[in-house]
Formats: C-alpha cells, sequence, structure tokens
C-alpha cells in the first residue's frame, strides 16, 4: 500500500509540474510582443498606396523609395518581426506596391475614358499590370456604346441615326451617368 501511495504521490508531482511548466511557457509567449499591424496593412495604408500611385505616375523613383522608407519605419515603430521587416525592403515588396499603382492608375484613367466616350487600347499598352480588368472594361465600353446607340436610334424615330442623333445621344448618356455617378463602374470591382 504504501508503494501505491509512493507512485500516486510521484505522478501527481509530475503532473503538478508539468502544469506549472505550461502556465510558465504560455505566459512567457503571451509577454513577447504582438505587432499592432501587419506587412499587408502597412502596403495598403491609403496614404501609402496614394504616395506610390503619384510617384508611379510621375515616374520618380525617389519619392517611391522615400514612401517605402516610410513603410519600413512604420513596420519598426510596430516592431514587426525580422522576416517581415526584410520583405519590406525586399524588392518584391517594391514591386507589389508599384505593380498596385498602376492598377489604380489603370481604373482611374479607364473612368475618365469611359465617362469621355474614349477608347482604352493605349491604356492597355500603358498598364499591362491590369490585364485581368480588360475583358470587364471593354464590356463596360461596349455597354455604354450599345446604350448610346439605341438613345440614338429613339431620337432617329427608328430611322437610322445621323451624326446630329449621336452627339445628341453621347450628350444625353453622359448627362444621365454624372447624375446616377456610381463607384461600382471600376472594372476591379468585379475583379475582387
Amino acid at each position: 500500500m504504501k508503494g501505491v501511495i509512493a507512485v500516486l504521490v510521484v505522478v501527481a508531482l509530475a503532473v503538478a509540474g508539468r502544469f506549472i511548466y505550461l502556465s510558465q511557457s504560455s505566459s512567457s509567449e503571451e509577454n513577447t510582443q504582438v505587432p499592432v499591424i501587419t506587412v499587408m496593412e502597412i502596403l495598403h495604408a491609403t496614404d501609402l498606396q496614394a504616395g506610390i500611385k503619384r510617384a508611379v505616375s510621375e515616374n520618380d523613383n525617389q519619392a517611391i523609395d522615400d514612401w517605402l522608407d516610410k513603410a519600413r519605419n512604420v513596420g519598426e515603430q510596430a516592431a514587426l518581426s525580422k522576416s517581415d521587416m526584410a520583405y519590406l525592403s525586399s524588392g518584391q515588396a517594391r514591386e507589389y506596391v508599384i505593380f498596385n499603382a498602376k492598377r489604380a492608375l489603370f481604373n482611374e484613367k479607364f473612368e475618365t475614358r469611359y465617362l469621355n466616350l474614349r477608347g482604352i487600347d493605349d491604356l492597355k499598352q500603358a498598364y499591362p499590370e491590369a490585364k485581368d480588368l480588360f475583358p470587364r472594361a471593354e464590356t463596360l465600353l461596349q455597354k455604354r456604346n450599345d446604350i448610346i446607340e439605341r438613345i440614338a436610334q429613339t431620337l432617329a424615330g427608328g430611322d437610322v441615326p445621323d451624326e446630329e442623333h449621336i452627339r445628341e445621344a453621347q450628350a444625353m448618356w453622359k448627362a444621365r451617368y454624372r447624375e446616377q455617378q456610381q463607384p461600382a463602374l471600376s472594372p476591379a470591382a468585379d475583379a475582387g
């Protein structure tokens, strides 16, 4: 009987020791600083994206580097891990923000072209980074053109519309578009 009690005491001490060890190791993990922001949150901050977009638009490599320096500074202040900081300093991060800036520029320029009844062939060449948005953009342009054509046919009273009918239909479409301007126009609205 004394042997059984001794074994139970040893087992109880081992279990208690294990629980103490686990509680101390979990509390030390809790004491390690957890970043308050992630790398992607830094790279997608609106001020950083706007600054990078402006720099890309102006072909200003120094401004891009300055914005990335600010991103690294935020990362340091947020106590990001060494691997996260290495990524923020990498060429890959630079390429990522430039890629996203070019897509945003394509969207902005597309909206202007859409409203001004222009095509986007030159934009497609200038911003190949947005190639997955091209089909949606082309669809929006075709729908716009179809609507204008239908308006022109109505104005022509069922006859073949002439240049005056088309110009009037375009003006009517522009006025209607400006009244109803929707944020979902961007080809990226369906791509995300």
